[in-house]
């Protein structure tokens, strides 16, 4: 996904040579999220494997396609119809995981899996810087194309140790989609960490356009040292996806999650308040380590809180649920910036941040010492 989103975003520039319209692209890429819990029914309706081995088959199909579209606007529809099933590809992943590594392995399960996307997420622009080089824009469609029809091949060879429950035929998608919101409201832990990931999305989402503005007009910076920057947020993430499983067992869960988001909370608003790039660096690298190590205690507890026959269902609707703050927080934070200033939107947000969080662990609604006992 890292590699062909950059390939992607070469490609419309490359024919447009336009800026607004690499933004358009990177928008329809959050878009398809939106529909995740219908995504989600189906995971739980059909087996598991054999759908990452049919999405995974027509995502390629598609990007063999890209390159014969005959217009900008065609290549819009068709990245559209792409990113839903490359979001499906990933609902689909995240539910196997918990199946292959069974209930004792989530931990690991889960450190393993954000290991490999944060190596991803550093290393797929350097890959694809290189084979730019080496290939041409056609030819790496067909590159990254010819992965996924790899990934179909590997998916029908996968090999479940248990069977999840089916149901297809039993309910109408529109029930099956009430069920899941049903079982996420009702579920405390589930709750509570849904709503952690509205607010997270909601105050932090908008990093994703804002860094490239703090790097280079609010510390002076240059092209090479946003690079930089942005590598050091990989690598702490890496470090972070590593350290996980120690920090899982060292703490009680309660305590690792109310921490662990402080501290990130916090180093983000630092950002904003810091003049030097080195020290910024440095932040921005212990942030991340703290945020990937608390997030495998995250997602190992959703795991564990969630049943088998329903993760398809509420893994996608978390995915939907959590897309409309991140297109408002995007959207609010350049609009802010241009008005006040990005340092200021930066601490507001993490200010804002902090106390959202801290309203959530002490409000007994969603039952936070629940997570203590699935912890043990």
């Amino acid at each position: 996904m890292s590699l062909f989103f950059f390939v992607m975003t070469l490609y419309v520039f490359d024919i447009s040579h336009n800026a607004f319209n690499v933004g358009i692209f990177a928008a329809l890429t959050l878009v398809p999220r939106l529909f995740a819990s219908f995504y989600g029914i189906i995971i739980d309706r059909y087996p598991r494997t054999r759908i990452l081995a049919t999405v995974s088959g027509i995502t390629g199909f598609l990007l063999f396609a890209m390159v014969a579209m005959p217009t900008l606007n065609a290549i819009y529809v068709l990245w559209a119809l792409t990113a839903m099933f490359l979001t499906c590809v990933a609902t689909t992943r995240t539910a196997l995981m918990t199946e292959l590594v069974g209930s004792g392995g989530f931990v690991r399960g889960n450190s393993m899996v954000l290991l490999f996307l944060n190596i991803a997420k550093v290393g797929a622009p350097l890959i694809a810087g290189v084979a730019s080089v080496l290939f041409n824009i056609k030819e790496l469609f067909y590159l990254t194309g010819g992965l996924y029809f790899m990934v179909m091949l590997v998916a029908t060879q996968i090999r479940l140790p248990g069977k999840a429950p089916i149901i297809a035929g039993q309910k109408s998608f529109l029930e099956d989609c009430k069920a899941g919101l049903r079982y996420m409201l009702q579920n405390p832990n589930v709750r509570f960490l849904l709503m952690i990931g509205v607010l997270w999305r909601l105050f932090i989402g908008l990093q994703i356009s804002l860094f490239v503005v703090y790097i280079k007009e609010y510390l002076g910076g240059t092209d090479a040292e946003y690079g930089l920057f942005m590598t050091a947020i990989g690598l702490g993430s890496i470090l972070g996806s590593l350290a996980g499983p120690r920090v899982v067992r060292q703490f009680r869960t309660s305590t690792m999650v109310f921490w662990g988001l402080l501290l990130h909370y916090a180093c983000f608003t630092l950002l904003g308040l810091l003049h030097d790039f080195n020290m910024a660096l440095s932040v921005a690298f212990m942030g991340y380590v703290i945020f990937y190590a608390t997030l495998v205690g995250l997602h190992s507890l959703r795991d564990r809180a969630t049943q088998i026959e329903m993760r398809g269902r509420v893994y996608g609707s978390v995915t939907a649920c959590l897309t409309p703050p991140a297109i408002f927080s995007m959207l609010a934070g350049g609009y802010l910036s241009d008005i006040l200033g990005v340092n200021y939107v930066l601490i507001g947000a993490g200010l804002l941040a902090i106390f959202s969080f801290m309203l959530l662990s002490w409000n007994r609604t969603f039952c936070v010492e629940a997570i203590d006992d699935n912890h043990r």
